[in-house]
């Protein structure tokens, strides 16, 4: 079984949303009790992932979400489960693979309630740290 074409338009459109770096549209398919884990942060709530978002659209890198979007439609490194999907970037995808990028996204029917991002080459990551005013909000946990 695999999740809905709805949670499946819920990320393009997430993902969308982020490339026009729309915060609303970003936040539009996301669950009601989002968790992010993403490399240094644990983020729980909409508030906080809302938050993230504010701080990390205006800094996304050209051509980053183009490398997301293009990969929900490659077999070769997204795998559809019944409540998420996988994504294990390749060399086609240079901007995660050189940071050994490997996503999985949990849906709570059709919307997105959990984004889970590891690296494999974490002495490759670009920025990561969110400032200490970030690290103060209810709902953030930094990790690292």
């Amino acid at each position: 079984m695999r999740v809905s074409v709805a949670a499946r338009d819920g990320l393009l459109r997430h993902f969308l949303g982020e490339q026009a770096r729309d915060l609303d549209a970003t936040m539009a398919p996301v669950a009601d009790q989002p968790s992010w884990l993403i490399p240094g942060y644990l983020v729980e709530g909409r508030d906080a992932v809302r938050a993230l978002y504010e701080r990390t659209l205006p800094t996304l890198a050209e051509g980053w979400i183009d490398e997301c979007i293009r990969a929900l439609d490659d077999p070769t490194v997204i795998h559809w489960g019944a409540s998420h999907c996988t994504i294990v970037y390749s060399h086609a995808y240079p901007m995660h693979f050189s940071q050994g990028w490997i996503m999985i996204v949990i849906f709570d029917g059709d919307r997105i309630a959990s984004e889970i991002a590891y690296l494999t080459r974490p002495d490759k990551l670009s920025g990561g740290d969110l400032g200490t005013a970030f690290d103060e909000l209810p709902g953030v946990t930094r990790t690292a």
